[in-house]
């Protein structure tokens, strides 16, 4: 199965490191994959540690962390169950990396934090322009132009595209929003995994991002707003085409 790849930015994360982390991801893919269905028992204590061949300690561990995710629930005599996905944490990013790429989920999830940043980033960029310390602005800048369009390399475009928006989140002094970091590099990489971002695709891309950047550094607002607004709304057509596309090849590969 292929699942979603780490970003390679650093955040802070309520995963445990060693044994504990492998059960937790491992469970949290089996949760996603809907290997346990809603509200039925998922295995016992015993059993999970069988299957991961870990402790029972790390099991327990490993669920307290689930449930903190909002994925599961434990209880006397109720033993432990999967919540209903409305009560899952989508905002979390280890969450949305333990689906499948080609999890039906996945599309809904993808466009509706696609609609979440077409809300909310414009304003982020806005504050940005207001807020930012002159080492954010050129930050900001850089990774702006740092998207060549004739860069071949794909992974240092998806560096500089989540520095970019990770830095005017910051850049907004809003701890809420700076909160929203590790679901925008998650969902930036469904994104070019997904073929959103692709060469016909960047200098639109490469030119939203500086046209944004060039207005926070101007201290427009507005401009920063309406541009960001611009920037997204391209992504999320982009986004729809890409998923479209991705659909009909699992449908093919079912048939075949």
């Amino acid at each position: 199965m292929c699942y979603l790849d780490k970003s390679p930015m650093s955040f802070t994360t309520s995963l445990p490191s060693g044994v504990a982390r492998r059960a937790v991801d491992l469970i949290g893919r089996w949760i996603a994959d809907d290997k346990f269905p809603p509200d039925q028992p998922m295995p016992t204590e015993p059993e999970l540690a069988a299957l991961l061949g870990v402790s029972r300690a790390t099991v327990r561990d490993a669920i307290k962390v689930l449930s903190g995710k909002g994925l599961v629930r434990t209880a006397r005599r109720y033993g432990t169950r999967v919540l209903p996905v409305e009560d899952w944490n989508l905002l979390d990013g280890d969450v949305v990396r333990w689906h499948r790429r080609d999890h039906p989920r996945m599309s809904q999830i993808f466009a509706e934090t696609t609609e979440l940043r077409c809300i909310m980033e414009p304003a982020a960029a806005a504050l940005a322009a207001e807020r930012a310390t002159e080492a954010q602005i050129c930050t900001i800048l850089d990774a702006a132009y740092a998207m060549h369009p004739e860069a071949n390399d794909v992974q240092a475009l998806f560096d500089a595209d989540c520095k970019f928006h990770v830095t005017i989140l910051d850049a907004t002094g809003n701890q809420v929003m700076r909160q929203l970091r590790q679901i925008i590099v998650t969902m930036l990489r469904v994104s070019y995994d997904f073929g959103v971002s692709r060469r016909e695709n960047d200098p639109v891309t490469r030119q939203g991002h500086i046209r944004v950047a060039e207005a926070i550094a101007c201290r427009d607002g507005e401009a920063a707003r309406e541009h960001m607004s611009t920037m997204l709304g391209q992504n999320r057509s982009l986004a729809k085409i890409g998923y479209e596309e991705r659909r009909r090849q699992s449908e093919r590969s079912r048939s075949d």
